[in-house]
Parts: structure tokens; sequence; C-alpha cells
């Protein structure tokens, strides 16, 4: 693979912001909206181009419905930044049922004050239960994570026919080739973004985060499309490294990662780490003016 001029292609770096991690684990990880809009303007200002967040109260509750909580992050952001938005459709407790992942894009694309840049679809599936090491057994034995075609075809349908940006987030190479295949069908852009989802060792049901891993999912997209890596829960900084290496972008955050072994950090902390590890291997890292003219959006 020919990585002499994507290696020079401005790095976008995403903040994943809090997922549905907990305080307990790093008070750092933003809940309610107030939360998360700040993090996210420090994050820009460490250099992150992107911001993924999913909606939570103040109390942490996660409330991938509740309009009124994205639209309160966004505006907050938006007062002061163009940076790319992207916020969840939601994860396992909100899958196969297109119509509640997608309202709350639409209602906030009604508005071009609110207008969000890209929403994720994730292909592909995986077993997502958390192993507890030290109790030697499973936090729960239910988690799959799990996209049936159908359900794709509804969302994505929903989704082209408004003209938004879609993040295919695949999980497998054979995701790779759904995605591909709804392209085909032209329910899904021909201009693809690719988020390369991997698991960490809690996660074992999903794809470890390696090299040759990296390599399958590079081998089944097309030559020259823009690429972002991730690790749910897991430590992401390997891949980071191979992914500015290799020409990729970076998506990393305490929703993802609490990062204790750097001592609690917020994610403006892990975004001045990538920055510094894109310049010390002569990678320049993006704006947000880049990012956008990288995407598409």
């Amino acid at each position: 693979m020919d990585n002499s001029s994507s290696t020079q292609t401005p790095l976008i770096i995403e903040i994943r912001s809090n997922e549905m991690a907990s305080k307990e684990l790093n008070p750092a990880i933003p809940y309610g909206p107030q939360e998360v809009v700040s993090d996210a303007l420090s994050a820009v200002e460490a250099g992150a181009s992107m911001i993924h967040w999913h909606a939570r109260d103040i109390d942490g509750a996660e409330r991938p419905g509740e309009t009124a909580l994205y639209r309160e992050v966004v505006e907050g952001i938006r007062s002061q930044s163009d940076v790319l938005l992207h916020p969840t459709l939601g994860f396992i407790g909100t899958q196969n049922n297109a119509e509640s992942r997608i309202r709350h894009i639409l209602e906030l694309n009604s508005n071009p004050a609110t207008k969000i840049d890209i929403v994720p679809v994730d292909f592909g599936a995986f077993i997502a239960d958390t192993w507890l090491e030290d109790e030697m057994g499973f936090a729960s034995t239910d988690g799959v994570l799990m996209n049936r075609t159908g359900y794709l075809e509804e969302l994505l349908g929903t989704i082209h026919e408004n003209t938004i940006k879609v993040m295919s987030v695949v999980w497998s190479a054979g995701a790779v080739r759904t995605a591909r295949i709804m392209q085909r069908k032209g329910l899904l852009a021909s201009s693809a973004y690719w988020q390369f989802g991997f698991t960490g060792d809690s996660v074992p049901g999903g794809p470890p985060p390696t090299l040759a891993n990296l390599h399958t999912f590079l081998e089944a997209i097309p030559q020259g499309d823009p690429w972002t890596i991730h690790v749910r829960d897991g430590d992401g900084f390997a891949m980071a490294l191979w992914a500015i290496t290799l020409g990729g972008h970076v998506s990393i955050g305490l929703g993802d990662n609490p990062y204790s072994r750097l001592g609690h950090p917020d994610n403006s902390g892990l975004v001045r780490r990538i920055v510094n590890i894109a310049e010390s291997l002569g990678r320049p890292v993006a704006t947000i003016e880049h990012a956008r003219e990288i995407i598409g959006v």
C-alpha cells in the first residue's frame, strides 16, 4: 500500500466524549450537556476537529432519544466553534429501531442552527459483554451488537432521503462488504468515511486492536477512502500510532477508556498526546476546515 501521500493528509482527531462511561472511573468524564460542551471546546483548543457524544443527564443517566439534551450541546458548541458534530444514534439498547434512532437527528436538522454534520451507522455484529477479570465472570451475558440487514436498509434509506453524511462504523471485514453492497444499492454514499471498531481485552467478543486486524480492514475498503480507528473499552494509543503512520485518522476518548494509567486525564489531555505523536512523526494535524474537506461535509 502506497502511503506516501496519505501520511501527509492532515490528521483528524475525534474525541469520543463520554459514551456510557462512569465518573467513578475518571471524574473528568462529562455527563450533562454543559459538561459535554466545556469538555468539547477544550478538546477543540487542543487540536480535535470532531466531537462524538451520548446524550446524558447531569446524573449520568443516558437519554438517547431526548432531543433537548442533544440540542443543548449543539447550541453550546456552535456558539463558539464550527467543530464537526457527531452525536450517537444509541448503542445496544436502541438498536434495530430505525425510526427512534434517527428521530433526534431529523429534529435537530430541521433547524439550520442545530444541524449536525455526520451520524454513525454500525455494520456487523459482535458479543459486547464485559469480562471482569477479578471476578472471573461477565458483567452481563446477553450484550449483542446486532445490525439486521432489513433494519440497515430502513435506517440508511431515511438517512439518504435526508442527505445526512454517514460514518460507516465496521466491526469486521464482512461488515465492510455489507456496507459496500449498501453503496451499490444507492442507500449509502459512495464517498465513505470508515471507522474501524476494535475492542479491548475486557470485551473479548469484538476484534482485538492488532496491526494484523487493521490491515484486514484496510484490504477490505477501497484504496484512498478516508478512515479512522477507535478501541472500545481498551487503550487506543497503539492503534493511534499505527493509524497515524498508515495515513488514517484517530478517534479516542474517555468514553472508551478512563486512561487511569495516565493519571485520570480529561479528553483534551488525550488530544494533546495524539497531537504530540503526530508532530513527532511529521504528520500534520487537521484544522476543522481540513477535516470538513477530507470527509466531505
